[in-house]
């Protein structure tokens, strides 16, 4: 399954679209500005998940050193 975000700029503009995919048989509705807000967390959630970790330890000497300046 694949999934299109389509941003309008007004009421009529989302109508043609939400009616045009229903003609052709998918399923289309308007998010809310809380689902997109939750959507947009997500995304920057997973994509940190992609970053290598720094170990704690590795941390904490960065920081001892930092103060010992």
């Amino acid at each position: 399954m694949s999934t299109i975000v389509i941003n309008v700029d007004d009421k009529s503009s989302a109508k043609l679209f939400l009616d045009l995919a229903k003609k052709m048989h998918f399923e289309a509705r308007v998010l809310t500005d809380q689902q997109k807000e939750e959507w947009a967390l997500l995304a920057m959630m997973n994509d940190r998940k992609k970053e290598p970790e720094l170990p704690v330890e590795s941390a904490l000497d960065i920081l001892r050193k930092i103060q010992s300046k």
